[in-house]
Order: structure tokens, then sequence, then C-alpha cells
């Protein structure tokens, strides 16, 4: 095998890679071998038959779509080897430009992991805000905490706003019921808009025992195309009210629902917990801004592929989130009234920074000689794990790939922003 290299105006690297006539041979006979099992010849065993039967049954080319995939795996690594300063990213751009007897001639494409130029990473100064902790987020807090602790209490009287009825209903339009329009010992808050249009504030008034038809009309948007802009009767039974009765603030709810024996300590514990979350917030946002400034300050033309590549990842990310949700993409996209396309291109300026960032901090890591050892992936496994690794390997197995790969990551990610909070100043 030869290869030429040669760097094209859009700064990616072009490798002509001719294949000689006895490599190319053999990487039609190991397609052959590999293959053969595929194809039935009458007269022979299936996996047996010669090759030049199968090349004359089937046509002399046969074989060349594996051959040039071999050929393509097996020399274009070979490059890479040799070119030391070729760090692909994405799948390289292939064409052929000869093949037949004689050998075969692949062109490759190949954008290389462009060069970072950083700017100012150290002696940055953040300044952030002393986070501040105000009577209403304490009040807004315990809060909280009465309605974890609220009771639902059966009343004779007529049902108002706040109030929980629990009902049977069968929904119908123009006399004919319609899929997921029934149910029984529905409770419903009123006033909480659960359902459609102003079906709550007609069942304002009932009374327990009451049957009453609440009419309504499904809005022009609803995703169930059968019943967008319909209007719709549903036959309500009242089976019972209940009213939220919420427990008084005062040292006995203290108590019960705390380690504290008055509200007064019960507040001041909340207040410290709601500061406490604030500190964290701040610092957190603070780093992020630190991140945000170094990234700022570097310069690098980030290639398209890595961007594509990025927006495949979010979207496979969204899939797997609308997947535990019970929905799927194609649903999600009918409903937001968008497609694929539109959905891509709304992440391009978030998957450039995204790229752009992670370029940026591996250009850092790799001038400071940030990494992580052996022994500290170990140690900082084994501090936690039930059952302990001695080696990297047997870690590696216990973990498996992905999860390994991320767990290093994250020890590595650590030590960096160490490093740059040590190295800056943040206020």
């Amino acid at each position: 095998m030869k290869y030429t290299k040669k760097i094209l105006e859009d700064k990616r690297i072009e490798l002509t890679i001719n294949v000689e006539k006895k490599e190319w041979d053999d990487a039609l006979e190991n397609a052959y071998k590999e293959n053969k099992g595929k194809y039935n010849i009458q007269g022979f065993r299936k996996g047996h038959a010669p090759r030049k039967v199968i090349e004359k049954t089937y046509g002399d080319t046969v074989f060349y779509d594996d051959a040039i995939d071999g050929c393509f795996y097996r020399y274009y690594l070979e490059v890479l080897s040799k070119e030391k300063d070729i760090k692909p990213v994405g799948n390289p751009e292939i064409s052929i430009d000869k093949i037949d007897d004689n050998g075969l001639q692949l062109t490759l494409k190949v954008t290389n992991k462009p060069e970072v130029e950083l700017g100012a990473y150290k002696d940055i100064e953040i300044k952030s805000e002393k986070p501040k902790v105000t009577k209403a987020e304490v009040d807004h807090e315990l809060e909280h905490l009465r309605e974890s602790r609220v009771k639902f209490v059966p009343v004779t009287r007529e049902a108002k706003l706040g109030d929980t009825v629990t009902i049977d209903f069968s929904g119908s339009i123009d006399g004919v019921k319609f899929d997921g329009g029934t149910a029984t010992d529905f409770d419903l808050e009123l006033g909480s808009h659960s359902f459609i249009d102003n079906f709550e504030d007609q069942l304002v008034g009932t009374k327990k025992d009451d049957k009453k038809d609440v009419v309504v009309t499904f809005p022009a948007d609803y995703p169930a195309e059968n019943l967008s802009g319909k209007k719709a009767t549903f036959a309500v039974t009242v089976k019972e009210i209940k009213e939220k009765v919420m427990p008084e603030l005062n040292d006995k709810f203290a108590d019960e629902v705390s380690e504290f024996s008055t509200l007064k300590e019960l507040e001041e514990s909340t207040k410290k917990k709601l500061l406490d979350r604030k500190e964290k917030e701040e610092k957190s946002k603070a780093e992020n801004k630190l991140i945000d400034q170094i990234v700022d300050n570097a310069k690098v033309d980030v290639p398209e592929v890595m961007v594509l590549e990025q927006i495949d990842e979010y979207i496979h990310d969204f899939e797997h989130r609308l997947m535990y949700q019970g929905l799927n993409l194609e649903g999600y996209l009918k409903y937001a009234n968008t497609t694929l396309d539109d959905l891509k291109k709304s992440r391009v300026d978030d998957a450039k920074r995204t790229v752009k960032t992670r370029l940026v901090l591996e250009k850092i890591m790799t001038d400071e000689k940030l990494n992580i050892s052996d022994e500290e992936l170990l140690k900082k496994y084994n501090e936690h794990a039930t059952t302990k690794a001695e080696k990297l390997e047997d870690l590696q197995k216990v973990m498996g790939e992905e999860q390994f790969n991320y767990f290093a990551n994250s020890l590595l990610l650590n030590k960096l922003m160490k490093f740059l909070k040590e190295n800056n100043k943040l206020d």
C-alpha cells in the first residue's frame, strides 16, 4: 500500500490510498472466506462453493464491497499509525477513484481535530452576589411543608373551588362515546385546571349524589385529532366532596414534622437550608461563568462534522427522555408542529458551544498535564464500593466500558475544576 497526503483549502486532509494488486487479491480472498456461507450454489454444500463459481453465478464484483471495506479499515488505520499529526474527528468522506484486477485507489477526506489557541485561563476574577434568604422564601417553604400534611375531609355542603370531588364521568360527542372519555372514582381538584375548558367550573355548586351534564369544547390544537375542536358532553355523577384542611403553623406542627420542638427553630433551620442551597447555586454559577470566560477567551474553528455529531447526541438523549415519559420523537414532533430538521437547526448554536467548550478544556488538560492515574481511579472507586477492585482491569469489568469511561471522565473534570479554581479568583 502506498499513500499521499494533501492539505485542502477547507483544512481537511486528503489521503489517496493505492492498494496494489497482491493486497487487493488478498482482500478479495478474505471477503470470499468471510462471506461464502451466505451463498447457495446448486451442487455444493452451503459455504463450500469455490470463489470462481460464486463470482460466475453472482457476478465478478460480488465480493468487491466487502473487500473495499476491509481495505479501508486496514489501510486507513495503518496511515493513522504513521501520521501522528492526523487526529480525525468523525468518519472520513470516501470516494473510489479506481478499481480493477490490478488494484484499488481510494481517496479519503479527513476532518482533523482543530488546533485550539488558548487565551487567558488563569488569574481571572469572577464576582458573585452574596446570597440572602427573605422571610417570604422561608414562608413559601413552610407552606410546602404544610401542603405535604394536608388532610381531605368529606363535607356535605356545595362544592367550591379548592375542593376535591370524586366523580364518575362518561364523555360523548353527538351521542357517541369516545376512547379515554370515561372514568370512575376520579379525584378532581376544582380550580386545578387539570381538565379542558371550564369543566371544573361547571362542578362548582354541586352536591354529593348530584348528576350533571358538563359541556365543553376541546381546543383546536388538542393532540387527538378526532377530538380537536369538537364539543363534548360529559355525564358526571358527584360521589363525594372533600375539603382541603391545612395544619396550623405552630409549635405543635413543628414538633410533628421535624426534630424541632418550636416553630421558631423550624423557621431558623429552614432559613439555613435555603441559604446553603443558594450558596451552592452561586458557587456553581461562578464556576460556569469562569468556564464561559475561558472559552470566550480561546479561539478555535469548530468543524461542522463535530457539530453534527453533537446535535445527533442531543437528539438521541432527547429521545431517551421522551421514552421515559411514555412518548416518542415522532409524536413529539407532531404535537410541537415541527420537523426533525427544524429541531436539529434549533440546537446548532448550543452544539457549537458544547464542542468548543470540550476542545478548550481538553487543550488545558493537555497543556497542564492533568490526568487520572490508575491508582487514583482504584482509590476513588474503592472508597465507596462494597466489592473492592485491586486492578484496573477488574474495575473495568465490574463497571462496564460505558460506566467506567463516565467515571474516569468525571474524576478528570473534577481535577480540572480544582485546578481552575486554584488558579483563578472566585469571590
